[in-house]
């Protein structure tokens, strides 16, 4: 995911939320950024994945999914996977999706 200043990139987890049918016929597809920061009280645009969704995840440590700091990124720019959501945690994601996008 680039920095803010859009001048050097790290490698960083990303949930994307964009749509499946429009990820296989678009270049860029929508994501949101999975910082470990997790220091800081939840709002409701964003979601703690914690405990055994971890591992599922693909993920080393707790991180926090920030559906309010949507962005786009060229598929090109994706390097892997690294896990799944559960349905009931894409659930919860699209009501964080709803809330910072005031739908």
């Amino acid at each position: 995911m680039p920095s803010t200043q859009l001048k050097q990139f790290k490698i960083r987890p990303a949930v994307i939320v964009s749509a499946d049918r429009l990820n296989r016929i678009l270049d860029d597809v929508m994501v949101v950024p999975c910082p470990s920061n997790t220091n800081r009280p939840l709002t409701a645009t964003q979601y703690l994945i914690a405990g055994a969704e971890v591992v599922s995840a693909g993920i080393r440590v707790e991180s926090v999914i920030r559906c309010e700091s949507i962005f786009t990124l060229n598929q090109s720019m994706i390097i892997r996977k690294l896990g799944s959501l559960s349905t009931k945690t894409i659930r919860q994601i699209n009501l964080c999706l709803t809330i910072a996008l005031e739908l």
